[in-house]
């Protein structure tokens, strides 16, 4: 027996309705009625009456402030959060290329000095063309 068949027997035996005697009947459909009552009756939570009041607040005679300010505050955040970011990327940039900077010098075969050396730069510069 597959799912499809097990589905339709589930379905027919549902559709036949339950065999129970009328006073469990009554007793189930009084309680899923209770049920279905309390349901409607629910109360809102303190989070939303919390966020109800707050919006009621802004929404009132200071609508400038939602529609102008307050979005022009969080775009100027926005934008401070970018460049700072943007910023420390730059910063780890430039640190990583001193590293490998300082990584080749001290792994090559010439000296320190021979880099301070103006000569050696015009002589590296000659070469290079």
């Amino acid at each position: 027996m597959n799912e499809r068949e097990i589905g339709r027997k589930i379905v027919q035996t549902l559709d036949r309705g339950p065999a129970l005697p009328a006073g469990v009947l009554a007793r189930l459909e009084a309680g899923r009625a209770r049920a279905v009552e309390s349901q409607r009756r629910v109360e809102p939570s303190l989070a939303l009456e919390i966020a109800d009041g707050i919006a009621a607040r802004l929404a009132g005679p200071s609508q400038w402030f939602t529609q102008v300010l307050l979005p022009a505050m969080l775009l100027i955040c926005g934008l401070i959060g970018i460049h700072s970011w943007q910023d420390s990327q730059q910063r780890a940039r430039a640190a990583a290329d001193a590293a490998e900077v300082d990584t080749r010098l001290l792994q090559s075969d010439l000296p320190i000095d021979a880099y301070l050396d103006h000569r050696f730069q015009a002589w590296l510069e000659r070469s290079s063309e």
